[in-house]
Formats: structure tokens, sequence, C-alpha cells
């Protein structure tokens, strides 16, 4: 393992336990509120829904993965695979989210969310294009975009479920 990623260690620990914890609360948040994401018009929510997992399950993966023993070359190319995975999933997402009507509060939010969550992916391709090209410095960048990751998700996650509040179908 080259001493970059050795000057990470304890880093991407704690980013893998603050991901898996994120993740876990995100599942308990998402099934008190079941009801109101099943309901099919509410679509937007789900989709929304889906963008925070996967900036969790993004973050846990670029933790695991550069906890093992690899080179930097090694590592970029994991990270790009994932990176790549995640943007067709999160166009997915975005698409359903963005087409989704019906709903009686300001869209401006999800837009945003979308919007940004765009120029995110751009910046995490280009982070795992700098790991594969061996630059330390890149490691900055992935690291940061993981930390700016889970802030957006914590941020996401608490305008979903305070949006779920005022929609029909909702738990007791």
């Amino acid at each position: 393992m080259p001493d970059e990623l050795l000057a990470w260690r304890d880093f991407y620990v704690s980013l893998v336990t603050a991901s898996a914890a994120l993740l876990g609360l995100l599942f308990v948040a998402l099934s008190l509120h079941i009801r109101a994401l099943t309901d099919p018009r509410n679509a937007e929510l789900r989709s929304v829904a889906r963008s925070i997992f996967l900036g969790y399950v993004g973050a846990l993966g670029i933790g695991f993965f550069a906890l093992l023993p690899q080179t930097l070359r090694a590592l970029g190319i994991e990270l790009l695979v994932l990176f790549v995975v995640s943007t067709i999933l999160f166009v997915a997402a975005a698409r359903a989210g963005l087409r989704a009507t019906g709903l009686g509060f300001a869209r401006n939010i999800t837009i945003a969310q979308f919007v940004a969550g765009f120029g995110f992916v751009i910046v995490t391709i280009a982070s795992a294009i700098g790991v594969i090209a061996e630059q330390p410095v890149a490691l900055f960048v992935v690291g940061g975009t993981a930390i700016i990751g889970l802030l957006w998700g914590v941020f996401n996650t608490w305008e979903l479920i305070f949006r779920m509040q005022n929609v029909g179908g909702q738990d007791g």
C-alpha cells in the first residue's frame, strides 16, 4: 500500500463508520414513512430518497476501496467504476424525480438537489481520474467529495423527512 493511502487510513475508517451509520438511520427514517414513499403520487420523494441512498453507499464504497491494500492506480479504477455506476443510477433517479408531478410543494428544492448532484458527479469522476494518474492531491478531492457528500446527504435526509410529513399517505 502506498504511503499516500496509509496517511489517509484513519480518515477512511471514519468515513466507513459515518456512512454506515447514516445509511442505517436513513433506512429507519424511510421505514417510518413507507406509505408516503410507496404512494404512486410521490415519485419525486422516492427519487430523492434514492439519490440520498446512493450518496451514502458511494461514501461507504469510497472508504472500503481506500482501505484495501493496493496501488493508487487500482484505487482510482475502482473509484471510477463506483462513480460511473452511481452516476447511471443517479440519472435514473433524477429523471423520475424531475418528471414527477402532483405534489403540493415547491419543486425548486428538488431541482436544486439534482443540479447540485450533477455537478458533484463531475467532480467525483475527475477525482477518480486524478487517482488513476497517481496524483496524491486527488486523494484530497476524493476525501473532500466524500465529506461534502455525507453532509449533503444529511441535509437532503432532513428535507425529505419534513417533506414526507406534508404529503398524503404517511404512517400514523
